[in-house]
C-alpha cells in the first residue's frame, strides 16, 4: 500500500515538474500567421487612414491641418487635424512641428500613426521621416499581421526593418476575453530576418503568472527557424507521465534536425531525433530512438533505427533505399500509438537501382527483413530477395498496331534471418512473359485479344522436397472487350450524361500440375472487382492458375453536363467457370464451383454535402453468401464540420466485423466535439475509442482528448489523456493532437 501510494505521489509531482518544465521550453512565438475567419474577426478595430486627395509618388510628403504657421526652408507649425503622410507611413496630432531641413516632425497630443503592418496611438512622438524611424511615448499598438496588441512606454519604429518597445503589454487577446498576455522590460522586432528576442519576459493567464524567462526569442513567420519547438505532454497507463521537449535545428535551408528528449516516468527518457535533408537530385530522413536501462524491461537498452533515401543519376535513374530496425519485438507495443503499428511483426530493409528507357525499364532489387519476433517459425518469415532483377519491355505504339512486349523477373530467395535455414528451400527462379496483343478500338467499342507465354525455371539449394531444377512452361490466351453507351438524363433539376459500359473478359490457361515447384513469394489475391480481370488469381510466380473462364461486367457513371463533374457510379461483375480449378496452394484442395461470388461497387455525391460508397462480395455457392461488405458515408457541410459512418464485414478468410464512427462537430462558433468509437462487433469490444473538446478563439485554443486503444490482438489496451494548449501569437503547450485527428477522423480540419 505504501509503495502504490508513493507512487501516486511521484506520478503527482512529475505532472507538477513537467508543467513547469514546459513553461520553461516556451519558445515558438509566431507573431504571423493567417487565421480563419470563421473564429477570428476581420475587424482590429484599426481606425481608417485619413483621406489624402492627393496623388504621391515615392518619398513625396504630405501635409495638412486647420490652421498652420508655415516657415519656408524652417521649422512649421500644423494645428488641428495636423496630418503627415509620406510613403507607408501617415501620423495624425493635435499639434506636429516640422523640421523641414531635417525632414523631421514632433507630434504632441493624440498622436495616430499608420504604417505596413502598426497601428499606433501615443502621447508624444518625434518622426525622421527621411529614414522612416521614429519614437513615441506612452503608446497603445496593434500589429496587425499577427492580431498582437498591447501597450509600451517606450517605441521605436524604423519601417520595414525594425521595431523595438520598452516596458511592453503585449496579447493577441481581444479586450473582451483577455486570457493571457505578457510583461516585458524590452521586445525587439527584426522584421528584415523575420526573429524576435525579448528580456525579463512574464506570462499571465488570467492574470495569474505562469511563466518568466529572462529571455526568449521566437519568430515572426513560418520560416523554418532553430529553437525549442511546442512541448508534448500526456499520461498513459503503459507509459506514465510523457513529456517531450523538442528542440529544432535548421542547419541549412536544405537540411533540418529535430532533437527530442522524450521523458517517461515509469520507464526513463528516451532520446529521439531526425534529420531530414534535400538536394537537387536527392532526399531522404533518418530517425533514432534510444531508451538506455529500460526499468520495466529488465534494465534492457531499447532502440529504434530508420533510414530512408531517394536518389536520381544519369538522366532516367533512380536509387531508392531504406533500413528499419528495433531492438525487441516488445518495442511497438509499448511506444506505438495504434494496434497496425504495435502488431508489426516484420520491418523491411530494400534497396532499388532502376532505370527507365524510352520503352523500358530494369529494376535490380536486394529486399530482406528484421523478424521482430524471433519466437516466430522460420518456415513462417518472409524470404529474403538478394538480388532479383526486373525488367520491363512493351513496343511504343498503343493502340495503333501490334502490340508487343515482355516481362523478366530473376531473383534469388534465401530464407534465415540469421538462423540456421538447412531446412528451408532456398534457390533461384526466373521468369519470362513474352506477350502479344493487337487492340482493336472504335468510338464506342473495344476488343483487345493477347496472347503469352509464361517460363518459369528454378535452381534450388537444400531441398529434398523438390527436384533441383523443375520448371513450368504455359500458355496464356486472353479477350477484353467493352462498349461504351451514354444518354442524356435529368436529375433533381440537372443535366447529367450517364455512361452505360459492358465488359467482357475471357481468360484461359491450361492446366498443369505444379506440386513440384516451391513456394517462395505466392499467395491468393484478395478477391475485388479488379480480380474480374486478372490473368493470374495468384500474387507472385510460383504459381500460374489454370482457368477457363468468362467475366461480365457493367458499369455506370453519372457526369454532370455543365462541370463535367462525375456525382457516382455503379459497377457489378463475376466470374463464370467452365471448368474446376485444379492448381492451388499445398493443402488447399480443388476448386468445382460454376461461378465466383458477385462484386458490386458504389460511389455517389447525390446529396448535397453527403458522400457515399460501399462494395459488397456475394457468394451463391455458400450458405450465408455474404462474404465481404463495406459501406461508407461522409457528411462535410462545411471545414471543421464533419461526419464519418463506416460498416466493414468479412467472412472469406477471417471473421471481421465492425463499426466506426468519427466526427468533428461544431458546438457553437468556438467550441467543438471530437471523436471516434471502432467497434468490433464479435468480440463485443472497442478497438478503439476516444473523445474529447476543441475550444478556438483569435488567442487561444485548447484540445483535451481521451483515448483508450487497443495495442495487441492478445487484448491490452492502452489509456490516456492528452491535452494541448496554445496561446496564439506567442506559444503552445501540449501533445501534437492536431496531427494525430487528422490521422484518425477522415475530413478533419482546424486552424491550430
Amino acid at each position: 500500500m505504501q509503495l502504490i501510494i508513493m507512487k501516486l505521489f511521484i506520478n503527482r509531482l512529475i505532472v507538477f515538474l513537467s508543467v513547469l518544465l514546459l513553461t520553461l521550453n516556451i519558445y515558438a512565438a509566431e507573431l504571423g500567421g493567417e487565421y480563419s475567419k470563421l473564429i477570428c474577426p476581420l475587424s482590429l478595430n484599426v481606425p481608417e487612414r485619413p483621406y489624402v486627395d492627393t496623388v504621391l509618388t515615392d518619398d513625396d510628403t504630405h501635409i495638412s491641418a486647420d490652421d498652420a504657421d508655415l516657415v519656408e526652408g524652417g521649422i512649421s507649425t500644423l494645428r488641428g487635424n495636423a496630418e503627415i503622410t509620406r510613403n507607408s507611413q501617415q501620423v495624425t496630432a493635435d499639434i506636429i512641428k516640422y523640421d523641414q531641413p531635417n525632414d523631421s516632425a514632433k507630434l504632441d497630443g493624440n498622436v495616430n500613426y499608420w504604417d505596413e503592418g502598426l497601428f499606433l496611438k501615443s502621447k508624444k512622438a518625434n518622426l525622421k521621416l527621411e529614414n522612416g524611424s521614429g519614437v513615441f511615448d506612452d503608446a497603445d499598438y496593434i500589429l496587425v499581421d499577427s492580431r498582437g496588441k498591447g501597450t509600451a512606454e517606450k517605441l521605436f519604429v524604423d519601417v520595414g526593418t525594425l521595431t523595438e518597445m520598452e516596458k511592453v503589454n503585449y496579447t493577441t487577446c481581444d479586450p473582451e476575453e483577455k486570457f493571457w498576455h505578457l510583461t516585458a522590460d524590452k521586445i525587439s522586432l527584426d522584421h528584415e530576418n523575420n526573429w524576435g528576442k525579448a528580456r525579463n519576459v512574464l506570462v499571465k493567464i488570467k492574470n495569474i503568472p505562469v511563466f518568466y524567462s529572462p529571455y526568449m526569442s521566437f519568430p515572426l513567420s513560418k520560416e523554418r527557424k532553430t529553437g525549442f519547438l511546442t512541448p508534448g505532454y500526456g499520461v498513459t497507463n503503459r507509459m506514465g507521465v510523457e513529456l517531450r521537449t523538442p528542440y529544432y535545428w535548421n542547419i541549412s535551408p536544405n537540411m533540418d534536425a529535430t532533437i527530442t528528449p522524450r521523458f517517461l516516468s515509469d520507464t526513463g527518457v528516451m532520446a529521439m531525433g531526425e534529420y531530414r535533408y534535400l538536394f537537387p537530385r536527392s532526399a531522404g530522413e533518418i530517425n533514432f530512438e534510444y531508451l538506455p536501462s529500460d526499468s520495466t524491461r529488465e534494465d534492457k537498452h531499447r532502440n529504434l533505427f530508420h533510414i530512408t533515401h531517394h536518389q536520381s543519376f544519369a538522366d532516367n535513374g533512380n536509387l531508392f533505399f531504406t533500413y528499419n530496425r528495433v531492438s525487441d519485438k516488445f518495442y511497438f507495443g509499448d511506444f506505438g500509438n495504434q494496434l497496425a503499428q504495435t502488431s508489426t511483426r516484420f520491418l523491411e530493409r530494400r534497396m532499388d537501382v532502376s532505370y527507365n528507357g524510352n520503352n523500358w525499364n530494369l529494376t535490380t532489387r536486394l529486399h530482406d527483413y528484421q523478424t521482430v519476433d524471433r519466437s516466430i517459425a522460420v518456415s513462417s518469415r518472409p524470404y529474403k530477395r538478394l538480388p532479383q532483377i526486373l525488367f520491363n519491355y512493351a513496343s511504343p505504339n498503343k493502340y495503333k498496331q501490334l502490340n508487343y512486349g515482355v516481362k523478366i523477373d530473376t531473383v534469388y530467395f534465401e530464407r534465415g534471418d540469421d538462423v540456421s535455414f538447412s531446412d528451408n528451400v532456398n534457390g533461384a527462379r526466373v521468369s519470362l512473359r513474352p506477350y502479344i496483343k493487337y487492340p482493336i478500338r472504335t468510338t464506342a467499342t473495344y476488343i483487345e485479344p493477347k496472347f503469352s507465354l509464361d517460363y518459369t525455371q528454378y535452381n534450388l539449394d537444400n531441398t529434398t522436397l523438390f527436384s533441383d531444377n523443375p520448371s513450368r512452361v504455359l500458355p496464356i490466351f486472353s479477350v477484353n472487350s467493352g462498349i461504351f453507351l451514354e444518354r442524356e438524363t435529368k436529375l433533381m433539376s440537372h443535366s447529367f450524361i450517364q455512361t452505360l459500359e459492358p465488359r467482357l473478359f475471357y481468360l484461359y490457361i491450361p492446366n498443369e500440375d505444379q506440386s513440384d515447384l516451391p513456394i517462395f513469394d505466392t499467395g491468393l489475391f484478395d478477391f475485388s472487382f479488379d480480380s474480374l480481370f486478372r490473368e493470374n488469381r495468384f500474387s507472385g510466380n510460383d504459381r500460374l492458375g489454370d482457368a477457363n473462364q468468362v467475366t461480365l461486367a457493367i458499369t455506370s457513371h453519372l457526369i454532370n453536363q455543365q462541370s463535367g463533374k462525375n456525382f457516382g457510379h455503379v459497377s457489378l461483375g463475376q466470374i463464370f467457370y467452365m471448368r474446376d480449378r485444379k492448381v492451388n496452394l499445398p493443402n488447399n484442395g480443388v476448386r468445382d464451383e460454376a461461378s465466383s461470388a458477385i462484386i458490386a461497387e458504389i460511389s455517389a455525391r447525390i446529396i448535397k454535402n453527403w458522400v457515399f460508397g460501399g462494395d459488397i462480395q456475394w457468394d451463391p455457392n455458400i450458405s450465408n453468401g455474404t462474404e465481404k461488405i463495406t459501406a461508407h458515408a461522409t457528411y462535410n457541410p462545411m471545414p471543421g464540420k464533419v461526419l464519418n459512418l463506416a460498416y466493414r464485414v468479412r467472412r472469406d478468410t477471417t471473421d471481421i466485423e465492425q463499426s466506426d464512427i468519427s466526427f468533428r462537430w461544431p458546438i457553437d462558433r468556438k467550441w467543438s466535439a471530437v471523436g471516434r468509437w471502432n467497434y468490433a462487433v464479435p468480440e463485443g469490444r472497442s478497438l478503439e475509442l476516444f473523445g474529447g473538446i476543441e475550444y478556438e478563439s483569435c488567442c487561444w485554443a485548447l484540445r483535451a482528448v481521451g483515448r483508450r486503444f487497443l495495442t495487441d490482438i492478445n487484448g491490452v489496451f492502452d489509456t490516456g489523456i492528452f491535452l494541448q494548449l496554445e496561446l496564439k501569437g506567442l506559444a503552445g503547450v501540449g501533445k501534437k493532437t492536431v496531427n494525430f485527428l487528422k490521422e484518425q477522423i477522415p475530413g478533419y480540419q482546424s486552424e491550430f
